[in-house]
């Protein structure tokens, strides 16, 4: 699923002996859809018309919100989880149960945490409290 919108990681299928994988439909197309589902169900019959109008319109609309409120949102269950769990993977962070209650309790505001920080724990573009650690501490 997550090459749809993310290319592999690079360093991460070096690690497991793999070519890094690339999805072969572009994100627009994608956000194409999302766009379709979104503005064609809109209450709004004039947003409707408009998306009939020109479709293409809200591809990068839609594109930029869904970046921008994934990371937002994203390094905002970071910050509750502190420096404590700057790098460290969904399941490492699993293993110890007060950081595993309170991951529990901050999914039910934001589900898709988990997934997003399988991609995105070691990228301080996208990881705000990872690239603010000291690697050398908890």
């Amino acid at each position: 699923q997550r090459i749809k919108l993310f290319s592999d990681s690079a360093k991460d299928a070096k690690e497991q002996g793999q070519k890094k994988k690339q999805n072969g439909t572009s994100r627009d197309t994608f956000y194409s859809q999302v766009a379709q589902a979104i503005f064609l169900n809109d209450e709004d019959p004039e947003v409707q018309r408009h998306f009939k109008e020109d479709p293409k319109a809200f591809i990068k609309p839609v594109s930029t919100h869904f970046s921008m409120y994934a990371q937002e949102k994203y390094n905002e269950f970071n910050k509750e989880l502190k420096q404590s769990g700057a790098g460290k993977t969904y399941a490492e962070l699993q293993e110890d149960p007060t950081m595993r209650s309170l991951i529990d309790t901050k999914l039910e505001k934001f589900p898709w945490w988990p997934e997003l920080h399988g991609w995105w724990h070691t990228n301080p573009a996208f990881n705000y409290a990872f690239s603010m650690a000291d690697t050398g501490q908890d």
